[in-house]
C-alpha cells in the first residue's frame, strides 16, 4: 500500500524505470499493492520533497476523509510530503497504525472539527511562526537546552514543534495508546519524551532529571511533592493562555462513556492557534489533544537512557474547560490516572489524547 500511496502521490514520478507500478491503484488497507521498487530510489524520493515550516498550496485541502481508511492514508501522505521519513520509517509506521483499530483523527461519523485545515493556513499566514532548529536533524524540531542557556548549540535534546504528525494544519493522530505512542516515535527516530522535557518546553527552560525526580519516593509522594515546589507559568507567559490556544475544545453531545462510537475528537488542525508558543519554539502544548509522555521512576528508565517508565498525560482543552477538573500549567504533574507501564498493550487511549516525539542529540 505505502509504495502505491507514494506513486499515486505524484512523490516519484519522473524517477524512472525502477519504479513500476501494476494495476489500478488500490485501497490502502484491503489490499496489497503489487510494486517492485528500488529502495534507494524509495529513500530519495520521500527525502526530495525538502519539508518547510508550512506545508505549500494544494488543491482541495479542505476534503475531509470521510472513513478511517482514508484519513490514514491521508497521515502517510503527509509523512511522505512533509516527514522527510524514508521508507523503511513510513513501513514501520503504517504498519502500527493499522494494527490499530481506532487510531487516526477521530471517528468521522462523529467528529466535528471547529476549525478546517484551509482556516489554519489562513490564520498562519498572517502571524509570525518560529522555525525549526537545523541541528535536529528533522523537520519542525527545536532543540531544549539545559537550564537558562540560551545557547541551542549545547542543546542534547530536541522537541516536536507540533503534535504528531508534526505537521501544521493537520489534524493530530488520536486513539493511540502509549505503548503505541513509543513505538510510533522509534519508528520515525524519535522517542517518546520524558515529562520534565515536556514541561521544560512548555516553560521554556529545561531543568535536569536530577532535580525534576525524587527515584526514592514513588510516584505518588513524588508527584506532590513535585507539585508543591513546581513554578507556575503557562507556555504564553505567566497567567493562563485563556483564548490564545485550542482550549475551547468540547464533547460530542453522544459521548456519555468514554468510546469510539459516540465520542468525536472534535479537534482542532495542528498549530491552528500561532501565539500558543512557548519561549522555546514549542506550539499547541495547552489545549487540543492531551499528550502522551514517559514518567520515569528509575534512571534506567529516563529516555536519556533507552528507558520507559509510567504513563503520564497533559495538555488537553479537557483541562481548560468551565469545570477545570485540574491546573493546566507547564509543569503540573498528573496524578496516576490510567497508569499503566508505558509499554503496556493495555495502556490508556482515548478521542482526545495524542503524543509528540523527541529526539536526542549527540
Amino acid at each position: 500500500m505505502l509504495a502505491a500511496l507514494l506513486v499515486g502521490s505524484g512523490v516519484l514520478d519522473g524517477l524512472g524505470p525502477a519504479v513500476r507500478y501494476r494495476g489500478p491503484r488500490m485501497s490502502p488497507l484491503t489490499e496489497q499493492a503489487q510494486v517492485l521498487i528500488d529502495e534507494r530510489i524509495l529513500h530519495l524520493a520521500a527525502s526530495a520533497a525538502s519539508p518547510t515550516s508550512d506545508p505549500g498550496p494544494e488543491e482541495n485541502r479542505d476534503l475531509v476523509p470521510q472513513t478511517l481508511d482514508e484519513q490514514r492514508e491521508r497521515l502517510l501522505q503527509v509523512l511522505v510530503a512533509q516527514g522527510g521519513l524514508d521508507a523503511s520509517a513510513l513501513q514501520r509506521v503504517q504498519a502500527i497504525v493499522e494494527a490499530s483499530p481506532y487510531m487516526g483523527f477521530g471517528n468521522p461519523a462523529v467528529s466535528v472539527h471547529p476549525l478546517s485545515r484551509d482556516q489554519c493556513f489562513e490564520r498562519r499566514q498572517h502571524a509570525l511562526i518560529v522555525p525549526g532548529d537545523a541541528l535536529c536533524g528533522s523537520p519542525r524540531m527545536v532543540a531544549l537546552p539545559e537550564g537558562s542557556s540560551k545557547d541551542k548549540t549545547s542543546a542534547h535534546l530536541c522537541i516536536d514543534q507540533y503534535e504528531f504528525p508534526n505537521v501544521p494544519c493537520e489534524y493530530p493522530l488520536v486513539w493511540v495508546r502509549a505503548s503505541e505512542a513509543a513505538s510510533l516515535c522509534r519508528a520515525v527516530g524519535k522517542r517518546l519524551c520524558d515529562a520534565h522535557e515536556w514541561e521544560g518546553a512548555c516553560a521554556g527552560r529545561l531543568l535536569s532529571s536530577d532535580t525534576e525526580y525524587d527515584f526514592q519516593a514513588g510516584r505518588s509522594l513524588s508527584t506532590w511533592e513535585h507539585n508543591r515546589q513546581r513554578e507556575r507559568v503557562w507556555a504564553t507567559g505567566g497567567e493562563p493562555s485563556a483564548g490564545r490556544c485550542a482550549t475551547s475544545g468540547s464533547k460530542s453531545e453522544t459521548c456519555v462513556e468514554v468510546g469510539w462510537s459516540g465520542c468525536g475528537s472534535n479537534t482542532f488542525p495542528i498549530g491552528s492557534f500561532p501565539d500558543c508558543v512557548s519561549l522555546l519554539g514549542v506550539y499547541d502544548l495547552h489545549g487540543n489533544v492531551a499528550e502522551h509522555m514517559n514518567l520515569p521512576t528509575s534512571p534506567e528508565e529516563l529516555g536519556i537512557n533507552g528507558g520507559l517508565g509510567q504513563t503520564e498525560m497533559k495538555g488537553s482543552w479537557f483541562a481548560s474547560d468551565a469545570l477545570s477538573p485540574y491546573p493546566d500549567d507547564c509543569r503540573w504533574r498528573a496524578p496516576a490516572w490510567h497508569a499503566t507501564r508505558i509499554d503496556s498493550p493495555n495502556s490508556h487511549r482515548n478521542y482526545q489524547l495524542g503524543f509528540r516525539c523527541c529526539r536526542d542529540l549527540e
